[in-house]
């Protein structure tokens, strides 16, 4: 019997299915330019579109100067967008800003069937039950709370609070610092084989992959499953 006493999942893609479309001018940018132009900014769809992407650019830039993998804080570039045009916007204002392009952009989102349940089942089982996204807490803090997601992790980290990101060693320190558990009484469970899969094996995790993107590739892990197999993840946690 395996003793695994924590279980780190990704969210998009391993709990959450989501699909989005940050090109599309008539969903995003054309309402976008509106909710700007409201505030006192001013932009045409496109040219709001080329500065938001400007200027997320330039951010991670920035932050990638020290050589790390970073992860930018969304609101930064909200909050840039009305300066440039002589707005000075509120924190609400860039909060409302980041949930208008967030709906805007989206086309599908839901939990994968049972996805609560097993964290919820994991957690009575006595195992700790950990979030480690590449995430903008400004976008999804709302969609884990709108499925119910927030009470079921005993730790959860979003990538932007933390301006680095998966697959950086770093990152994966910033959680595992806070769990009292050796490497291989932890797993890490994603459908990213490079950002999930490949950092957890090199720190001396355990492992579980779950194709939920059709990836042809088998990478070296404990367990793959073919989509969002839970029923499988499951017996091999707990028998």
């Amino acid at each position: 019997m395996r003793e695994i006493k924590a279980v780190i999942f990704d969210l998009y893609g391993t709990l959450i299915s989501v699909h989005t479309d940050e090109d599309s001018l008539a969903r995003l940018w054309k309402p976008l330019s509106f909710f700007y132009a409201f505030h006192g900014a001013r932009y045409a769809p496109k040219e709001l579109r080329a500065a938001y992407r400007s200027a997320v650019a330039e951010e991670e830039a920035r932050l990638s100067a020290g050589g790390k993998l970073a992860e930018i804080c969304i609101e930064t570039v909200f909050a840039r967008l009305y300066r440039d045009r002589g707005a000075e916007p509120t924190e609400t204002l860039v909060r409302d800003t980041a949930s208008m392009f967030r709906a805007c952009s989206m086309c599908r989102i839901e939990p994968y069937p049972g996805a609560r349940e097993l964290l919820k089942e994991l957690r009575a089982a006595g195992k700790r039950v950990c979030l480690l996204s590449n995430a903008q807490r400004a976008f999804t803090q709302a969609e884990i709370e709108m499925f119910g997601l927030d009470e079921c992790f005993d730790e959860l980290l979003l990538s932007s609070d933390w301006e680095v990101k998966k697959p950086d060693h770093a990152y994966f320190a910033c959680l595992l610092s806070r769990l009292p558990f050796s490497a291989d009484e932890i797993i890490m469970v994603g459908n990213s084989a490079h950002d999930d899969i490949r950092p957890a094996r090199e720190l001396g995790l355990h492992a579980c992959f779950l194709n939920t993107d059709g990836d042809p590739s088998r990478p070296d892990c404990d367990l793959v499953c073919d989509g969002a197999d839970y029923a499988a993840l499951k017996k091999w946690l707990l028998g």
